[in-house]
């Protein structure tokens, strides 16, 4: 195989026009690889590189095609499936690409995180205005929306934290690929330049309107002239290339708020450890693992979303937490739900799947089922109070059709390939039963129907039989042939006999040997067209799971806050923040119970709207900062909360300031990451925000720092006035005077040289740093404490007399390698009391005493 034979000709001009993609090119059973595409899948996948005629090669079998392609997803590789489309009688096979599998649009369950939407989002500007949209094709979910503040990638960076898209489309004059995968936690992230002339409102309005089949998207809450629609018709058109499919499950355009929801920047997202960790990425130790107790994929990808996006509706958020107190009171109501939700699979991407035609039989059957449990659930909530129905009297009886339907059509049981058969049930469809009957039971039928030809003519000699050269006949002898019937058609004489055929044998025949085939095509056929009924009813599939997935998260709610022992916010529509007894939700979890020292937060309405926090480190301030903004977080999630009890005054941003880190690719050390995190802040809170900031300023020298901190803390109280936390080791700042700000501290325990940290808050400020203290806790030698206290004696004496003179090094005595108690300790283990008499062991015990003295 040479570049010049027909068949490398047809692989150079596939690929010529999937440059991107790694191409799949089916040969027999194999998907072969070829040049720069088979050396970097030989590398990515530990596959043989073998050479013919130069070309470097490598192959997969079809059948087990599913696991490379999900490595080399995972990798941020695109593959572009080439089929053989059909066989000439002359030359090679026609091939084609019929689907391009991109991370951002696969669609098939083992490719994707079944808790996790999987996003493909796109970026663009049209007129000066950032264009954003985003969309799931595994569960038909499409928003857009666009950006014109003054800060447009701020809005970026936070709608690619929250979403974590897998893949992104970016208008070709903002690419910037460092830059983008910085913003990103996913390693195989996939980056695609679009050209600018794509990124226009006009042919996207037109793209988006054919697809929803309307005249315009006023419907959908977008103008003509809405920069958002641009990048939302460059995902559709996208996905329209890959996918190679009409896209029936995307049933409209959504724009996304950003008023509805509370703004969670990058950092805050990040430094909460919402559904990330800091220490390794992954879902443990976050507020998500401590929420999500939801029995559906559904149910825990809605309560994902729902961290992502709390509420500032006080109406909203109220609403949900009675859905949630009705399930909390009544424990008998939130158990049986719970129980047959778990029951209930992913019909949200089941049906996107559907839409897709790439359903199989067991999907269906999946379907059936969890609508029947879907039923079940209806009746447990008719008698809870205060519960509306899940399904409308339209979408019941709508989807009590789709199970009868396929209750009926279905088997149990069923195979997933259409190429085996074994879907439809018996009874469905009599053609599929006389073919069944036919493959199973060929020779009943072949007697009965030579009983009904004896009987019709009777010939009562007569046989069927069967030769490979004629197949089946009738057997007649001569002395009954004049009895034979005009139909019957002549195949062969012999001596005493003669032997016929009949179009109705012939039938036989024929269906006898192509039953199998026909069994196969028939089922397909019926399959398709029972797929293709459920499409129109997507739609209602789609709004069922949006309602299923919300009962999962009051559901899962409840449960949290009846195991965790949690209790219901009061919500207001005002500045106030009164939390009694509160406590970490995720440090909480992870400690035995009754372990977490929970603590009290009082800011009112109109005084006392800023904290300044002071203590040792390790006292707890970090903790008490993270658990009140968590406690507000999940207070307009709609959440019970880790407190005795709180009334929580509705914020619209959360911004959260808190630890260090850096961030050296792109050239940003720890203390401009500080300062640009800082002045974010500072430019998007407002009066009903909640600011987190936690040891401002210590990224750089002492006086600068303190200045830098003052300043902050001024402009946040006179000029932002918002709800703020802010905790400092600059003690000067404690003589800040300002009608908001209270003055707060952990307590510490003095014993002598030691001390304890008690963990509570108290009111005024912290008389100490206790900073020496704790670096002798964490293990620092003796000499470098000891000469630690000598320096901080002399410089609290030279605050005293303006003098500073450091002491020089007072040798640290070196210490026995064996203390003495260790001494006596293994003299008293080695002494045999049995052996003693009273007047000896008084002896050794005063000796022993002595040692210890001296």
């Amino acid at each position: 195989m040479t570049e010049k034979t027909p068949m490398m000709r047809q692989y150079m001009s596939i690929k010529e026009k999937h440059k991107d993609s790694v191409l799949f090119f089916r040969m027999g059973d194999f998907y072969e690889m070829f040049r720069s595409d088979a050396e970097d899948v030989s590398r990515l996948l530990n596959l043989t590189l073998t050479k013919r005629h130069g070309i470097p090669m490598c192959g997969i079998p079809y059948h087990a095609a599913q696991n490379y392609i999900g490595r080399l997803l995972n990798a941020g590789r695109k593959i572009a499936i080439c089929e053989q489309i059909s066989l000439p009688k002359k030359g090679i096979a026609v091939r084609d690409v019929v689907e391009i599998i991109t991370p951002g649009t696969v669609v098939d369950e083992s490719f994707l995180d079944k808790k996790s939407n999987n996003y493909l989002a796109a970026i663009g500007k049209v007129s000066k205005v950032m264009t954003f949209s985003y969309v799931d094709l595994s569960t038909g979910e499409f928003m857009a929306a666009s950006c014109s503040d003054n800060h447009p990638q701020e809005f970026i960076r936070k709608e690619l934290s929250r979403l974590g898209p897998r893949e992104i489309l970016i208008q070709e004059s903002l690419f910037d690929e460092a830059y983008f995968r910085s913003l990103s936690n996913k390693s195989g992230l996939v980056l695609n330049r679009i050209p600018d002339w794509l990124f226009d409102t006009d042919s996207s309005y037109r793209q988006l309107t054919e697809q929803f089949q309307v005249a315009n998207l006023k419907g959908f809450g977008f103008q003509a002239d809405d920069p958002a629609i641009a990048a939302a018709g460059v995902l559709l058109e996208y996905l329209k290339d890959t996918a190679r499919h009409y896209l029936t499950h995307l049933g409209g355009l959504k724009k996304y708020s950003e008023d509805l929801y509370v703004s969670l920047d990058d950092a805050t997202q990040k430094n909460l450890e919402l559904i990330r960790n800091m220490d390794d990425g992954s879902s443990s130790f976050t507020l998500l693992n401590v929420l999500d107790e939801t029995s559906t994929s559904m149910g825990a990808r809605k309560m994902r979303q729902w961290i992502l996006n709390p509420l500032r509706s006080k109406t909203g958020i109220d609403a949900r937490l009675e859905a949630v107190s009705i399930l909390y009171k009544n424990q008998i109501l939130l158990s049986e739900i719970r129980s047959v939700m778990s029951h209930i699979l992913d019909m949200e991407r089941l049906s996107s799947r559907i839409g897709l035609d790439k359903a199989h039989a067991k999907d269906l059957l999946s379907l059936k089922d969890s609508l029947k449990k879907v039923f079940e659930i209806e009746k447990i909530l008719e008698k809870a109070e205060g519960f509306s129905p899940i399904c409308t009297p339209v979408m019941k009886t709508t989807l009590q059709n789709m199970a009868d339907q396929l209750e009926e059509a279905i088997m149990e049981d069923p195979s997933i390939l259409l190429t085996e058969g074994r879907i439809i049930r018996k009874g469905y469809d009599s053609s599929l039963d006389e073919l069944r009957e036919l493959k199973n039971n060929s020779r009943a039928v072949l007697d009965d129907y030579l009983n009904s030809i004896k009987e019709e003519t009777g010939i009562t000699n007569l046989k069927l039989k069967y030769n490979k050269i004629i197949g089946y006949f009738l057997e007649i002898s001569k002395l009954q042939s004049d009895l034979v019937p005009d139909h019957f058609i002549r195949r062969q004489s012999l001596v005493g006999a003669e032997r016929y055929t009949t179009s109705r044998l012939g039938d036989l025949e024929s269906g006898i040997n192509s039953a199998s085939e026909k069994i196969v095509e028939l089922e397909k056929s019926l399959f398709i067209a029972i797929r293709e009924k459920l499409k129109p009813e997507i739609p209602v599939i789609q709004e069922l799971c949006n309602k299923l997935s919300e009962l999962d998260c009051y559901s899962s709610l409840a449960y949290t806050a009846t195991i965790r022992g949690y209790v219901r916010p009061q919500i207001r529509d005002d500045k106030s923040l009164l939390i009694e007894g509160g406590r970490h939700p995720v440090v909480e979890a992870h400690l035995p119970p009754g372990e977490f020292i929970p603590n009290s937060l009082h800011m009112d309405d109109k005084t006392s709207t800023f904290a300044l926090i002071t203590g040792p480190n390790m006292a707890g301030k970090s903790t008490f900062l993270r658990q009140t903004a968590l406690i507000v977080l999940m207070a307009q999630i709609g959440s019970y909360i880790p407190a005795d009890q709180a009334v929580i005054g509705t914020v619209d941003r959360i911004f959260c300031r808190v630890g260090a880190s850096d961030n050296l690719a792109r050239g940003e050390s720890t203390f401009l990451v500080e300062m640009n995190e800082t002045a974010h802040i500072l430019r998007n809170a407002g009066e009903r925000s909640l600011v987190i900031m936690d040891e401002i300023g210590r990224g750089t020298s002492t006086n600068d720092g303190l200045s830098i901190a003052w300043s902050i803390a001024e402009y946040l109280l006179e000029d932002i006035r918002s709800k703020t936390l802010f905790a400092t080791h600059y003690h000067e700042l404690t003589n800040l005077e300002h009608d908001s700000l209270m003055n707060l501290s952990l307590s510490v325990q003095e014993t002598g040289d030691d001390i304890v940290f008690l963990k509570k808050i108290k009111e005024g400020p912290a008389n100490n740093s206790y900073g020496i203290h704790v670096a002798s806790l964490a293990g620092l030698p003796e000499e470098v404490v000891s000469r630690a206290r000598q320096i901080l004696e002399s410089m609290e004496l030279h605050k005293q007399n303006s003098t500073l003179i450091i002491p020089e090094t007072q040798p640290v005595q070196q210490q026995d390698l064996f203390s003495s108690d260790e001494i006596v300790l293994d003299q008293l283990k080695s002494v045999n009391i049995d052996n003693m008499t009273p007047l000896e062991a008084l002896n050794i015990l005063h000796s022993l005493q002595e040692n210890l003295k001296n």
